[in-house]
């Protein structure tokens, strides 16, 4: 532990040990004799890093009494070693023999860090730490950022994955609308492949043995990382049906995830609503240093359609000056149209704006009333009950 902070080194003891445990559980054997968490602590401190024995884990040194922070921080903490396994060992044959002096590409960060970024909660969650609620908790919030996302219509999780180095890893002011996470998307992904197997072996297995299977033949007993076709081949084989379409919708496509098909297994139900009650929306972020500049835009927003862009300031609204735009927008409804005020480059413009309604969408997950024994035993297994 680096930096100080308010942690309690005992009760980190044991709940690092959780999930140490539950982790080693699920690939059979603890590749390390001895393994190291290297912990700065800063002001505001996140992120880790990976190594073969060791990571290195950014925390916020006075945060370890809350609660959430607290949740937070054992979440990295499983992700990061949970690498240990998936990425370092078991890995996509082109980041194998690792080259640190190139970009290394591959289509299946998916799996690399969509399935660890899936793991890491669940993990928690096995432990004890997170309840059940919790956990299903930051699947609405995948739900949620990767749903309302417009660039979730436009690249595909496989194409993500490959074009890391060049878009994710350098975003701008578009990246919204021409980009998807791997690390969300790919979370969701195997929430739905560890539910498919699941109920397909009627609760004897999971996604833990599609991995520990994948690790045992390529880790151990090839020594070389998987190819795309080889992990689509074991999804195929624990889950018990072919993945060709699976894969053209949601792996290298862009198919809404029919996520109700899968929850439905284990006997929930997902609901959808429109967030703020249909209220007008512009669909524009600000900058945080000048609240009146335009950061993004978002594709199909009321802004996209008529024409405001990205570091125009707006100086005007109606005739209005307006300081807090958003606020004052909340006294519109959908369907008024406002003229603007803007400085775009050194020149004065006024455009026209449509107000439409909000579509960002919220998500929840319900049990069903009445579940058959056959959803009850998915959702056991699933969720350790």
């Amino acid at each position: 532990m680096v930096g100080g902070g308010n942690y309690d080194k005992e009760k980190l003891k044991i709940d690092m040990a959780k999930i140490v445990a539950q982790e080693t559980a699920i690939f059979g054997e603890n590749p390390n004799s001895h393994y190291v968490f290297i912990i700065h602590n800063y002001l505001n401190g996140g992120g880790g890093l990976e190594h073969h024995n060791s990571t290195v884990l950014g925390a916020t040194r006075m945060a370890y009494e809350d609660e959430k922070s607290y949740k937070g921080f054992l979440s990295l903490v499983a992700h990061e070693y949970f690498h240990l396994w998936n990425v370092k060992r078991l890995r996509p044959v082109a980041l194998g023999p690792f080259d640190y002096d190139n970009e290394n590409y591959t289509t299946n960060l998916w799996i690399a860090e969509g399935f660890t970024a899936y793991y890491d909660n669940l993990i928690v969650q096995r432990s004890g730490i997170y309840s059940t609620a919790e956990f299903l908790g930051f699947l609405m919030g995948d739900l949620k950022l990767v749903y309302n996302q417009p660039g979730n219509k436009i690249q595909s999780l496989s194409d993500a994955s490959f074009d890391a180095w060049i878009k994710s890893y350098r975003p701008n002011e578009n990246t919204y609308n021409t980009t998807i996470s791997y690390y969300n998307k790919g979370s969701l992904i195997a929430s739905m492949l560890d539910l498919s197997i699941i109920n397909h072996s009627k609760g004897s297995k999971s996604l833990d043995d599609a991995l520990r299977f994948a690790y045992v033949e390529y880790y151990q007993k090839k020594g070389r990382g998987y190819t795309d076709a080889e992990f689509k081949a074991i999804f195929e084989q624990f889950s018990g049906e072919n993945l060709d379409q699976f894969y053209k919708d949601y792996i290298n496509g862009t198919t809404t995830l029919d996520f109700q098909k899968y929850l439905n297994y284990a006997g929930l139900k997902l609901t959808e609503e429109v967030q703020g009650n249909g209220r007008a929306d512009l669909g524009i972020t600000f900058n945080k240093d000048k609240n009146t500049v335009i950061k993004s835009i978002n594709r199909g927003s009321a802004a996209w359609n008529d024409g405001l862009n990205v570091n125009d300031e707006i100086l005007a609204i109606n005739g209005e000056r307006a300081s807090d735009v958003l606020s004052y927008i909340s006294n519109f409804k959908s369907g008024d149209r406002l003229d603007f005020l803007i400085n775009r480059d050194g020149m004065l413009q006024t455009i026209k704006v449509t107000l439409k309604n909000s579509q960002s969408k919220t998500f929840s997950i319900q049990k069903l009333d009445n579940p058959t024994a056959e959803q009850k035993t998915v959702f056991d297994k699933w969720l350790r009950h």
